[in-house]
């Protein structure tokens, strides 16, 4: 792919949108493209905010120049490139995080966010340290702007692998679609032993606005990680490069959890109790366990299996007895 690529892309884009976009509007893009082997990032920038790097060193942005998509024809797109030492991390955001608002109309800013990133110790996903801040910064009765998306993009000190971890949190005023859900989150967790517990957090940190009773939300958690656990292992084969993606929605009446991995070619049996003869035997698959323990921890489980994936659904009634705790 040559050095070109990313410019020659932009440029095109903008020039196909500019003749249909309504006047002042204009569209923002970064465009990226990672090699995971050898950590080299290329990108373009087309008025986005600028990325921040979190290195050995400290914290820098990723500039390169360039307009905003639509607003005029023949524009030029600066073209960078930079290298990942493992350890090191990008985050990449919408401006509904720096342009956020309190109470006083002070805002969030760039400074206020790249002193956390210098500041970040890794006890915590960077996410939810960043949407605990933006949180704490807004108050409670924060009227949500516009959306807030976050994307970390990190190198493993394993050589060769990279993970890439989103969260978005929906427009405040967003009407609820496809039949009344709305999503709370998307996540790409990296197929690599213990990130389970990262995908525990992370979706309990996305429905805390649904104010679980916290039985209830230890239930769902060790259901994610179970569920993600098992997805890792038995349909990505812990591959890192293969994403376990994780997808939170909610309705007025049901909170669903779908986690989806590549598959194995074999499909996911719901139906069959733990056997241990069989489990010895080699007669039952490893999977149904993990799944009976889930099933027993929310109110109902979907599978939908392919050639292609699995995807694993839990479901959790928000009203009702069910609650307080599932029923025996």
């Amino acid at each position: 792919m040559g050095h070109s690529h990313r410019g020659k892309v932009l440029e095109q884009t903008n020039d196909l949108l500019h003749p249909d976009i309504p006047p002042k509007m204009f569209v923002t893009c970064l465009y990226a493209i990672l090699d995971p082997v050898s950590g080299q990032l290329q990108y373009a920038n087309a008025g986005h905010d600028l990325p921040y790097r979190r290195h050995k060193d400290g914290v820098s942005e990723l500039r390169a120049t360039g307009m905003p998509l639509g607003l005029m024809p023949g524009m030029v797109y600066e073209e960078k490139e930079t290298t990942l030492a493992p350890g090191d991390s990008i985050l990449f955001y919408s401006d509904g995080l720096v342009e956020a608002h309190n109470a006083k109309r002070d805002m969030f800013g760039f400074p206020r966010l790249m002193t956390l990133l210098g500041e970040y110790q890794g006890n915590m996903p960077v996410i939810d340290l960043l949407l605990g801040q933006l949180a704490d910064f807004t108050g409670s009765d924060w009227e949500q702007e516009d959306d807030v998306t976050l994307v970390t993009l990190r190198r493993s000190k394993s050589i060769g692998e990279s993970e890439i971890i989103t969260m978005s949190t929906p427009h405040i005023d967003q009407k609820p679609g496809n039949n009344g859900w709305r999503t709370l989150a998307e996540l790409s967790i990296a197929s690599e032993p213990g990130n389970e517990r990262q995908a525990m957090e992370q979706v309990a940190h996305a429905v805390q606005e649904l104010n679980l009773p916290q039985r209830r939300l230890d239930q769902l958690k060790t259901a994610v990680a179970e569920a993600t656990m098992n997805a890792m292992e038995h349909g990505n084969n812990y591959q890192p490069d293969v994403p376990v993606t994780i997808q939170v929605l909610s309705s007025a009446t049901t909170l669903s959890v779908r986690i989806s991995d590549k598959g194995n070619g074999q499909p996911i049996d719901v139906s069959q109790a733990p056997d241990i003869e069989a489990k010895l035997a080699e007669l039952q698959s490893p999977r149904g366990w993990g799944l009976f323990l889930i099933k027993n921890l929310v109110d109902d489980v979907n599978v939908i299996s392919d050639e292609n994936h699995h995807t694993l659904e839990l479901l959790l009634n928000l009203e009702g007895d069910n609650h307080d705790g599932k029923k025996s």
